[in-house]
């Protein structure tokens, strides 16, 4: 049997297949027909009375910090990148106090430009 014969008999089998599943849904949607018009009141539509619907759980309410820092790793540990405003999405990083944002951005780590820190902070000009 050469390729193009192999193939024609595996189309044959899919198609053979196909023709099993036709007959099989045929008679599943004969027999549910009968079903419902045998039911004593079909009325099309939905039901008269649906189940209630049950409400979503509340969300667990998240702390979120005040201020924050971002850091990125280095060969000698993790560095500050930016300081943010804790509600701030442009960064993540850890939680840090006031003081600590303060102390950061006195020191050289760049406020981030989105949240600018340093206004919330009163570092202003």
């Amino acid at each position: 049997m050469n390729e193009l014969e192999a193939r024609l008999q595996q189309w044959r089998a899919v198609q053979a297949w196909l023709a099993w599943q036709q007959r099989q849904a045929s008679q599943a949607i004969s027999a549910l027909e009968a079903e419902l018009a045998a039911a004593p009141s079909h009325r099309p539509g939905p039901p008269r009375h649906p189940a209630p619907r049950r409400s979503a759980p509340a969300p667990v309410p998240v702390s979120v910090p005040d201020w924050k820092v971002e850091s990125i790793r280095t060969g000698h540990g993790p560095k500050p990148l930016n300081v943010h405003v804790g509600d701030c999405t442009m960064g993540g990083g850890k939680a840090i106090s006031r003081d600590e944002a303060r102390r950061l951005i006195t020191e050289g780590v760049e406020p981030c430009p989105f949240c600018s820190p340093e206004n919330a902070l009163g570092m202003t000009g």
